[in-house]
């Protein structure tokens, strides 16, 4: 049975920053799933009427099953994405995170990505945006049902073996990363959760989609001037 997949959108709008929707629909303008696939709202309080423009787009999608929404009152990402992800866990086996500020630039098919998520070869999280880094970040070249991709040795100095960016991942590892924390920043959010030892491991990286760099042909597109992590909750 294929794996049913759930885009979860993690957003704040205060009027200012004007993104999510355009995230939104460039994620279900190109991504392609032979199986069923759910959108999931996770709002953190935001102006009144955004979530409901949210779920107005993602329903008139005819690929897309259903819609769902949370909301966090301002208690920061990470409790936006802790109560999200209560929800999604239930129906939902494989999760796509992405913030409200990345936008994809061309078709992706799904499909061979959650075969190599469910092939029991040791990868439950792929990166789909960028690989930055500041200190070494080693692996080793693998082949997986979605072509060639760097497997990220846990052990590498640099932090973020996994990071914030678009990603698609098992229910399986959220659960044993853990809770996100919460109240605080979400650039500090994200720096706790991708130094705990389950966010090392199971991390690739493919090599054959072009999410290479920040230029204008990576896969997922960093948009927008104010980012989630410089909000406060």
């Amino acid at each position: 049975m294929t794996p049913s997949v759930c885009i979860l959108l993690l957003t704040y709008e205060d009027g200012q920053r004007n993104t999510a929707a355009r995230t939104l629909r460039a994620s279900l303008d190109h991504m392609r799933y032979s199986g069923p696939l759910h959108v999931h709202i996770a709002d953190d309080g935001s102006i009144p009427g955004h979530v409901d423009a949210l779920r107005e787009i993602a329903g008139a999608y005819a690929h897309v099953q259903s819609v769902g929404s949370t909301n966090a009152e301002r208690r920061g990402y990470g409790a936006s994405y802790n109560l999200a992800s209560q929800s999604i866990h239930t129906h939902h086996e494989i999760v796509i995170p992405i913030e409200d500020d990345w936008e994809l630039s061309r078709d992706l098919d799904l499909d061979p990505l959650v075969e190599t998520l469910t092939a029991g070869i040791g990868i439950e999280c792929i990166r789909l945006g960028y690989l930055g880094f500041t200190q070494a970040l080693l692996g080793a070249v693998t082949h997986t049902p979605g072509g060639p991709m760097l497997l990220i040795d846990p052990r590498s100095p640099e932090r973020h073996v996994a990071a914030g960016h678009p990603r698609i991942e098992t229910r399986a590892w959220e659960r044993a990363v853990g809770p996100w924390a919460e109240r605080i920043q979400a650039g500090a959010t994200e720096f706790d959760w991708c130094g705990r030892p389950a966010a090392r491991s199971g991390v690739a990286w493919p090599l054959d989609l072009g999410p290479a760099s920040q230029r204008g042909d990576a896969l997922f597109a960093h948009i927008g001037a104010h980012g989630l992590g410089e909000i406060t909750p």
